[in-house]
């Protein structure tokens, strides 16, 4: 007689999904599954777990993205990817594929943004923003290039603080900026892409 499992006996769910009861059934390529299969390897998690991660992330972003950040995103994944197969070279490790990715994005965002012409107007929501600021702040909030320059700084040290946080365990929500970040930070230590 063949022993049968009682309903939710089996091995309990394990890794950053734990607690996972639904399940679903589909029907995938031989080709997806290796890939997910790789890919959960790569990131030292059950197959189970690749996929929760990859359907939460994809509906997540989605949701959340209006169509102008969505296209921002895919843009710079693009312009990385058609300039890493032209060069053989990761933009990551190699200066001359960086500098090459950079203006190709550079490029692209001129050709769409609304034209420059003469200084642009400050947006009423920073206006307002800067009103409370001590002036010399808020000139500086008030120019596109400080005020990038002052994002930029903010983010990559927001990046690189990443080291000091807990490392993500099984019960790290990955839709937690911390765990953005420390996803960030290790996808930027200085490494080859994988072909």
């Amino acid at each position: 007689m063949v022993r049968r499992r009682a309903p939710g006996a089996g091995r309990p769910p394990r890794g950053e999904y734990a607690g996972k009861s639904a399940t679903i059934t589909t029907r995938i390529r031989s080709d997806t599954r290796s890939a997910l299969e790789g890919a959960a390897r790569a990131n030292r998690r059950s197959l189970s777990q690749e996929i929760e991660r990859r359907l939460r992330e994809s509906l997540s972003s989605t949701e959340r993205q209006v169509g102008h950040i969505r296209a921002i995103r895919e843009l710079a994944k693009i312009a990385a990817e058609r300039i890493e197969e032209v060069t053989g070279a990761g933009w990551l490790t190699d200066a001359f594929t960086a500098e090459a990715v950079r203006h190709t994005i550079d490029q692209v965002l001129s050709h769409f943004a609304p034209p420059l012409q003469g200084s642009p107007t400050v947006p009423d929501r920073l206006e307002r923003l800067v009103a409370a600021m001590p002036s010399e702040i808020a000139e500086a909030y008030r120019r596109p290039i400080a005020l990038a320059l002052m994002q930029a700084t903010g983010i990559i040290a927001w990046i690189e603080s990443a080291y000091r946080v807990e490392a993500p365990n099984e019960w790290s929500d990955p839709f937690d900026p911390t765990f953005r970040r420390q996803q960030l930070f290790r996808d930027l230590q200085k490494k080859e892409p994988s072909k």
